[in-house]
């Protein structure tokens, strides 16, 4: 269906020539005006194909007769969806260069549309570049030619010629300017294959107005202005999404939370993480969510995550232990230290003297020091044996 729509106008028009040619176009000559004629007629009454058969017997050795018959032929065999046959026609009509001022330039354009249908870009474009060249002299319409152009700049887009596209595209916007979506997606294409990040970023507001529904046009909005590190307004993209109504899927919410990590927002960055629908086995997701909730000070929220972490991987009950020893929970830091594992044996000794002292329980807390010492004797291990024996002092 997409590619019958390529010629249906071209096609459309050509038939209206063929119909009211007739009478009109006394080169004919008498037997080839009264076969044509009589070829519509079967048309007309759904006999296309005697109407065909019977243009196939034609063999008229006029020039103009041979370009008359073989573009009527091209677009009956059209019609027929026999789409190599009426390329061939239609291929015989415009070499002929019987048809003068617009109707030569509108049969090579019905055969340039439907070279283009049948995904032969390589030669639709010669034929379209002959069209614009011609367009003014054939004194045709301001659409047309904008149709041409746009055809034009579907063509370099199948070929992969990105600058030709965007000349093409330019040529089309000064005929008409009105922000439509075909047009304006062919020079995204184009602005993205050549880098142009900052006209790419104009192009995608104007799709973006076009269809604010379109999540599409909202992601890549924001990855433009990530990809020219305007980290601020890819946020307030993606929260204007979110409030245009629009659900963000799980990328982009982890992009957004990302963004406002880089902000220096970290709560809403944790609660963006928060928001993800996360698997109990993501690991990586429920730490990044533990350390924004973190960042932002929101304690029972980090320590909620870290134990969900801790419980996929022993070692973050070093998390879990440290946050405890935050709020002063000294007897909770020694039971999950208990379950850390895959951590370094002094860190895990230092941080059980840490619970202990908070304790007041100085005497556990030498012994555990004097062990962390044996371990690895340090600065901070001898601080802390001297430390403890100031504390442990009768006063």
């Amino acid at each position: 269906m997409i590619k019958r729509l390529f010629v249906i106008s071209a096609l459309a028009l050509s038939s209206l020539l063929v119909t009211t040619s007739v009478a009109a176009a006394p080169q004919l000559g008498m037997r080839t005006a009264t076969q044509v004629s009589k070829a519509y007629e079967l048309e007309q009454e759904d006999k296309l194909s005697e109407a065909i058969k019977l243009l196939e017997g034609l063999k008229p050795s006029a020039n103009y007769d041979k370009a008359y018959v073989a573009r009527m032929l091209g677009i009956y065999y059209w019609q027929a969806e026999q789409a190599d046959k009426a390329v061939k026609q239609l291929q015989i009509a415009v070499n002929t260069g019987a048809f003068e001022d617009e109707q030569g330039w509108q049969t090579e354009r019905m055969l340039a549309e439907l070279l283009l249908s049948e995904d032969k870009p390589e030669q639709a474009l010669v034929h379209f570049n002959q069209l614009t060249k011609t367009a003014e002299a054939n004194n045709i319409s301001k659409d047309q030619i904008t149709g041409v152009w746009l055809n034009k700049a579907r063509t370099h887009y199948l070929l992969q010629q990105w600058k030709p596209l965007l000349a093409a595209i330019n040529e089309y916007h000064r005929r008409d300017n009105t922000p439509k979506l075909q047009p304006l997606s062919l020079q995204l294409t184009g602005e993205m294959q050549l880098k142009r990040l900052k006209s790419a970023i104009l192009t995608t507001q104007k799709l973006l107005a076009l269809q604010p529904d379109n999540l599409m046009w909202w992601q890549q909005l924001s990855s433009l202005y990530m990809q020219t590190r305007q980290y601020k307004l890819a946020l307030a993209t993606l929260v204007s999404a979110e409030r245009a109504g629009i659900e963000l899927p799980e990328n982009l919410q982890v992009s957004k939370a990302q963004l406002y990590s880089q902000q220096g927002i970290p709560e809403k960055a944790a609660e963006s993480y928060a928001n993800l629908q996360v698997k109990e086995s993501d690991i990586d997701t429920i730490i990044k969510q533990a350390r924004h909730w973190q960042m932002a000070r929101e304690w029972s929220n980090a320590q909620t995550a870290w134990l969900a972490a801790a419980r996929l991987n022993g070692k973050y009950y070093e998390e879990v232990a440290r946050l405890e020893l935050q709020q002063g929970a000294f007897n909770q830091a020694l039971s999950s230290l208990n379950k850390v594992t895959g951590i370094n044996q002094q860190e895990k000794l230092l941080l059980q003297v840490r619970a202990y002292v908070g304790l007041k329980d100085y005497a556990k807390a030498t012994k555990v020091a004097q062990a962390a010492h044996r371990e690895k004797p340090t600065t901070q291990t001898a601080d802390w044996l001297q430390y403890l024996e100031q504390m442990s002092q009768p006063r």
